[in-house]
């Protein structure tokens, strides 16, 4: 399955998104966290519920943060071309449409894709030096739910609104 960086980011934050917020708002303006303050917090987090629901020791605790790191960087270098893509298939659609184009875009969509999934088969192959099969596929699903999370919030529609994908990225399963 395809990452975007909000998906990357997964790895770095917490689960308990909502809940920050919600200390942000209870706080009220002027009072909020600057930034790298909030990631901080929130990364704490998501390790924490990781460390929690994956039933983690401090060893494996400490090669999730490094993969984590290691990879998200990775992932984070895909994220320019992926938008320049998104940006240059969106006018296409907007313009001429050209057959030839399209197939460029879709050639290189691809490429970008392999090389997102490869990233991801790297990352498993080096958790599974640490955590279980069971743990890792844990993990995906805190990802993945976590995304999904991200999406929601970061489309005025919901799950399935603007913004909730990108291009060639299947629609998220209505809750």
């Amino acid at each position: 399955m395809i990452r975007s960086f909000a998906i990357a980011l997964v790895t770095l934050v917490s689960l308990g998104l909502p809940q920050e917020r919600a200390e942000a708002q209870n706080r009220g303006p002027g009072a909020g966290l600057d930034r790298q303050e909030m990631l901080q917090r929130i990364q704490r987090r998501f390790q924490d519920r990781l460390a929690r629901e994956l039933e983690l020791d401090e060893n494996q605790r400490e090669v999730l943060i490094d993969v984590f790191a290691e990879f998200g960087e990775a992932r984070s270098q895909l994220l320019p071309r992926r938008r320049e893509i998104a940006r240059e298939i969106r006018e296409l659609m907007a313009g001429d449409r050209s057959d030839e184009r399209a197939m460029e875009l879709l050639e290189e969509l691809r490429e970008l894709r392999r090389q997102e999934a490869d990233l991801l088969i790297e990352e498993e192959n080096r958790l599974l030096e640490a955590l279980s099969p069971a743990q890792v596929l844990r993990l995906q699903v805190l990802r993945d739910q976590f995304g999904d999370q991200i999406r929601r919030l970061g489309s005025p529609n919901g799950a399935n609104g603007p913004g909730a994908r990108g291009p060639g990225r299947p629609r998220a399963p209505r809750p």
